[in-house]
């Protein structure tokens, strides 16, 4: 659960700012608590074996050492950097070197079980941005049979705020806790998102990266691939819808955020956040992206008496402008969480949006981007790449832009936000 490098310099930045006194930092995570010295001396043999056993896998080229490792990472981790946060965590990092150690000798005999599984299980991959292993967590359908030919929908669900979400918290959670939805005909993907980051920056990447190793290893449907979340993990399928709209068959944010100025009320006090601070936020603000939203059929949720609906309500005043309709279910005076009857309609909603799947080819595409960092709908419909550009419709691509406003000598808006659009006249 150690900070990226990004967040850090975000937080030392925060630390400068003129209107936060250095008195109102706190460290997240919070300080863990002492184990007693007999189970850490306990802990440590176990993790030590289990590391030894993860090197063997790993020396050995074995393709599964990862879904090994991430049970020693997680609690080599707790042990290393004191993220015990209640006494009972020592217990769960018993049985998660335990469920480790399984594995590894599962592994060793040539058996890998959870692989053909059905019902929650644990799996991880190898991150390109540092070679960590890094977890994800799944619900498999308990009709999945590993000879099917059948493609599964997948929801990818992001998690809420928790300061004491390590990785061994959320391996032990994710082995025993469903979630909030369990559509019985997709494969749910849980992911970590490298802590708590609403899935920005190396929190985003974690969500491609974890759907390749589903790809991988489950024959899953790509025109059928949603995003959900709830509170924190709100705000992330907020901006996953918004910055990367052509890639999904529908996104269901609930609660969470979708900007930061009205969010943070940063401008009923002095001092204001500096002019480059606020130009960051292009990279952040999924209202500055609402037209996207075009491209992926949106289903929020809000409670009725919950603070974060402001997120429902200022992505629907975005997409109101720009001509855009929003689906906003609401529970009647609910705080802050899903109404049993809204969640009936959430999924029939999602169901049939599934049902349907992804349109690959639109006939009409509006699109926006201040950055080439997201200067794409999906892998068909891109702008901005160096040099010049031109896509030529295909019987299997039907639309594409034919403009480079990022070329030398392009004109550059004056709010700094491109919006390219095509209609395909075939």
């Amino acid at each position: 659960m150690r900070f990226p490098a990004l967040l850090l310099i975000a937080i030392f930045l925060i630390a400068l700012s003129p209107g936060i006194a250095q008195n109102q930092l706190r460290p997240i995570p919070p300080p863990g608590v002492a184990i007693p010295a007999p189970e850490r001396t306990d802990l440590e043999a176990r993790a030590a074996r289990l590391g030894e056993a993860v090197a063997r896998l790993k020396t050995a080229g074995h393709e599964l050492w990862p879904d090994v490792a991430i049970f020693h990472k997680a609690a080599d981790w707790a042990l290393r950097y004191n993220e015990f946060f209640r006494a009972e965590e020592s217990q769960r990092a018993r049985q998660i070197l335990d469920a480790g150690l399984e594995r590894a000798a599962a592994l060793q005999r040539g058996e890998s079980p959870w692989t053909r599984a059905s019902g929650l299980v644990v799996r991880g991959y190898v991150s390109r941005i540092d070679e960590s292993v890094q977890p994800y967590g799944l619900v498999i359908p308990e009709t999945f049979t590993p000879r099917s030919t059948h493609r599964w929908r997948v929801d990818a669900w992001f998690h809420g705020r928790n300061e004491t979400l390590s990785e061994l918290n959320f391996l032990y959670e994710r082995m025993r806790n469903p979630g909030e939805f369990t559509p019985p005909t997709a494969i749910v993907l849980h992911l970590y998102g490298r802590y708590c980051n609403a899935n920005k920056f190396a929190g985003e990447v974690d969500l491609f990266e974890a759907l390749a190793a589903v790809r991988k290893h489950y024959p899953i449907d790509g025109d059928r691939i949603l995003v959900r979340g709830f509170s924190m993990g709100g705000a992330a399928a907020w901006h996953i819808a918004a910055h990367h709209a052509g890639q999904w068959a529908a996104a269901a944010p609930g609660a969470g955020f979708s900007e930061s100025a009205d969010f943070l009320k940063v401008f009923n006090t002095q001092p204001h956040p500096p002019a480059w601070e606020q130009k960051l936020w292009r990279l952040y603000d999924a209202t500055e992206y609402a037209v996207n939203l075009e491209q992926v059929p949106t289903v929020a949720y809000s409670g009725e008496i919950d603070r974060q609906k402001q997120a429902a309500d200022m992505m629907d005043k975005a997409m109101t402008a720009e001509g855009l309709r929003m689906v906003h279910i609401i529970g009647p005076n609910t705080p802050h969480r899903y109404h049993p009857d809204s969640k009936v309609e959430i999924n029939a909603r999602l169901d049939a949006i599934a049902e349907r799947g992804r349109d690959r080819y639109p006939r009409s595409i509006r699109f926006t981007t201040a950055t080439l960092r997201y200067n794409r709908l999906n892998r068909d419909f891109h702008f901005g790449s160096p040099g010049p550009q031109q896509s030529t419709p295909t019987p299997h691509s039907r639309a594409g832009f034919d403009q480079n406003p990022l070329s030398e000598g392009g004109p550059v808006p004056a709010d700094g936000f491109f919006r390219p659009s095509h209609k395909n006249e075939n």
